[in-house]
């Protein structure tokens, strides 16, 4: 019986700690299905999967005796190693599982469509202080031989400088928050309507309609924060389906079947003047109004988002960021990067982080890093 584990998340190699440890930690969300396990005394080149080994979905009582747990453990980690059942290539590991045991999702359903988020913000390498603000809240049930998955992405951009834009995407976040998470909580009630997707989607516009309410106000009241704003983009993922709003020039990129998309398109005043062939994408790049958006949050008492909706299937990846990320990485980096990536949404975000940085870190950047798996 091996009661004792290593894991790898994160990037990061811990333990050994008990199976069941091991299951808490992954009821808790600090372990991801594709994160590696390996039992102690095995090397991390055999390691599997902790999908493979552990129930995701079975609920873990946090009141429960250590001993208790250990015991109800033992039928998911207590599975004979086979050392000799190694795949072809080098570091992948097999447990020999009881099919039994094992479910397998139906690869076809977009609900089987599990999500692992990993989010990173910095102020780069030239900015004294951090103005970005993001919002991650990420909830997932199974009820009735159904499971769902679902999350709610905010990434905002502060502008203005001394003129508080640390401030302004601050109130962005926590408005998205106040409007979205009653959305979120409705889902778990057989008492609500269903959902629908234009009801997803008006919830995302309504949430940044409010988040402009409140930072226009919040400039009009204090002198200090006049003129300040945010550009944001809000993202609900919601059973393999992305519902997208934006504001300015945050974007969100599309990784499927090996090809990177630009979902969003920049809401900028060079942007506009590409689609009417007045300029060149590499012309515009180069723009010295490059940075001009045409919608902004705050900046105006009306405010027009605009929608985007995406299909996603198990591999795929999501990236919001603002614009500190492609400032400094291009779309061929970043597609490079993304099929260069692991399992780890955290791992991927990092990485993307400190592209910008070693591109010059010129701007506040921050990325969200979305895998659905």
């Amino acid at each position: 019986m091996n009661d004792r584990w290593y894991y790898l998340h994160a990037g990061r190699e811990v333990g050994p700690v008990t199976a069941a440890r091991l299951r808490q930690l992954a009821a808790s969300g600090q372990l991801e299905p594709a994160d590696l396990v390996w039992p102690e005394g095995k090397d991390r080149r055999q390691a599997a999967p902790a999908q493979a080994a552990i129930d995701f979905s079975a609920p873990v009582d946090a009141m429960m005796d250590v001993d208790e747990a250990a015991e109800m453990e033992h039928e998911f980690l207590s599975i004979p190693w086979d050392a000799d059942a190694l795949g072809d290539e080098e570091g992948e590991g097999v447990l020999e599982l009881d099919p039994i045991t094992e479910t397998i999702p139906d690869l076809a359903d977009p609900a089987a469509c599990r999500l692992t988020i990993g989010s990173v913000t910095t102020r780069g390498r030239v900015r004294t202080r951090n103005e970005d603000s993001l919002l991650v809240q990420q909830c997932a049930w199974g009820n009735r031989e159904q499971r769902h998955d679902l999350a709610l992405v905010v990434v905002a951009d502060g502008m203005g400088g001394h003129q508080a834009g640390d401030r302004a995407s601050g109130l962005v976040i926590r408005a998205m928050g106040s409007v979205l998470t009653p959305v979120l909580t409705a889902a778990l009630s057989e008492q609500s309507p269903a959902l629908t997707p234009v009801a997803l989607a008006e919830a995302l516009d309504r949430g940044l309609h409010e988040a402009n309410r409140v930072v226009h106000q919040a400039a009009k009241d204090n002198a200090a924060c006049k003129g300040m704003g945010s550009t944001a983009v809000a993202l609900l993922v919601w059973d393999g389906r992305a519902f997208i709003s934006l504001a300015g020039d945050c974007r969100v990129y599309h990784w499927h079947n090996e090809k990177l998309t630009q979902v969003t398109r920049d809401q900028t005043l060079v942007a506009r003047m590409v689609e009417l062939g007045q300029l060149t994408p590499q012309e515009a790049a180069k723009h010295p109004r490059r940075n001009e958006v045409t919608q902004a949050v705050g900046k105006h008492a009306r405010i027009e988002p605009a929608r985007y909706e995406v299909q996603l299937s198990r591999g795929d990846w999501l990236i919001a960021n603002c614009d500190g990320l492609q400032a400094h990485v291009e779309d061929r980096l970043l597609a490079e990067t993304i099929a260069r990536a692991g399992p780890s949404a955290a791992n991927l975000a990092n990485q993307l982080i400190e592209l910008a940085n070693q591109g010059g870190g010129s701007d506040n950047c921050t990325v969200v890093a979305v895998h659905c798996l």
